[in-house]
């Protein structure tokens, strides 16, 4: 809710009632694509805790992999679907045919939606460290992702490239909540392993 807050006031400021209706596109077509990677991270925790409760690593991080080829296959599908269909779509959202509105929002998906190709592994790894007892890690991941990243991106984008620096602020904070994580996981692999 309050990264919906900021989203909609930058770009309030920025284009207007025009923009907030192109980010209720990207956002209505967004709840659909996060959907199916929860489901993907949720599907697979069971089978990761059930790994480390036997001690096996090795299965548990074979599943990790999977999960994030699996979501980095879907982003390729999902992202191919938005890209290949993006003026299709729009028109699902735009009643009354306004060309500003449609012109905001298909750049807006195509860059918003690039931000997927980081997003679905970063899903698949804060479930996976939930899984294998590393709250502490699986928190900061969501937490950054989910607020902290995203709020800093929003703003300081928004501030330098106007519209496009509010949609490329999505794939920039998935970036570096992506770089993150994948310190924490190195991290616990090495505490592990001494």
């Amino acid at each position: 809710a309050i990264i919906t807050i900021i989203f909609n006031m930058l770009i309030l400021d920025i284009a207007g009632n025009v923009g907030i209706a192109a980010y209720g596109v990207i956002a209505n077509l967004s709840l659909v694509v996060m959907s199916i990677f929860n489901g993907l991270a949720q599907g697979a925790q069971p089978l990761v805790s059930q790994c480390y409760g036997r001690n096996e690593m090795a299965g548990a991080k074979k599943l990790l992999l999977l999960g994030c080829g699996t979501a980095l296959g879907l982003a390729a599908v999902l992202y191919g679907v938005v890209f290949g269909f993006t003026d299709s779509l729009v028109a699902l959202f735009n009643s009354e045919n306004s060309a500003l509105m449609a012109e905001f929002a298909h750049s807006g998906v195509r860059i918003y939606f690039a931000g997927y190709f980081f997003a679905g592994c970063n899903i698949v790894a804060a479930g996976y460290l939930g899984a294998v007892d590393r709250p502490t890690e699986a928190s900061i991941t969501s937490l950054c992702r989910g607020m902290a990243a995203i709020v800093v991106c929003s703003l300081v984008l928004s501030a330098l490239f106007g519209m496009t620096g509010v949609w490329a602020a999505f794939p920039a904070s998935e970036a570096i909540t992506f770089a993150l994580t994948l310190y924490l996981l190195k991290r616990g692999e090495r505490t592990a392993k001494a």
